[in-house]
């Protein structure tokens, strides 16, 4: 790698501890770190309506803070998820017309842990997007584990 700063595309499902693993690297790196649930339980509380509308409106507001932050030389972390293929290969080309450092750090964990881990959350903590047994397995039916067959640059952490 160069001395570029670089973009960090955290990828995993639910309850694969991607935000734990997000903090680790922000500290490491260092890097600024955008994590979109956060951003939207700030903004529209823990259950929102209208998700999808909102969610759109959240990421073009971390995009535009990542290119800020890259241009000032700083390394971004974006904790995201990147479910599907068509999501990652989206901003993977999107972070490379910014920066040429880009990798997609996976976090890996086996489902009944993370099924686990969501519920308690859910239960014991109000700061959190609300995700019962329900949600967990319909938003299941959308995941699309990455592959490295993909072609990115790819660095496993397993949180189990």
């Amino acid at each position: 790698m160069s001395n570029k700063p670089s973009i960090n595309l955290i990828c995993g499902f639910i309850g694969f501890g991607k935000t734990t693993f997000a903090k680790k690297l922000e500290m490491e790196l260092p890097a600024v770190r955008f994590t979109h649930d956060e951003i939207m339980l700030k903004h529209y509380g823990r259950n929102p309506d209208n998700f999808r509308e909102k969610y759109k409106k959240i990421d073009s507001y971390i995009r535009q803070e990542a290119v800020k932050f890259i241009e000032t030389g700083q390394n971004v972390i974006l904790d995201y998820g990147f479910w599907s293929k068509a999501q990652r290969e989206e901003y993977y080309k999107w972070a490379k017309t910014i920066t040429p450092n880009v990798i997609f750090y996976v976090t890996v964990c086996s489902l009944d842990i993370a099924r686990k881990r969501v519920i308690e959350r859910t239960k014991n903590n109000p700061s959190e997007l609300f995700i019962d047994e329900n949600i967990f397995d319909e938003l299941l039916k959308q995941y699309e584990p990455i592959s490295e067959n993909e072609g990115y640059p790819i660095k496993f952490y397993n949180t189990n």
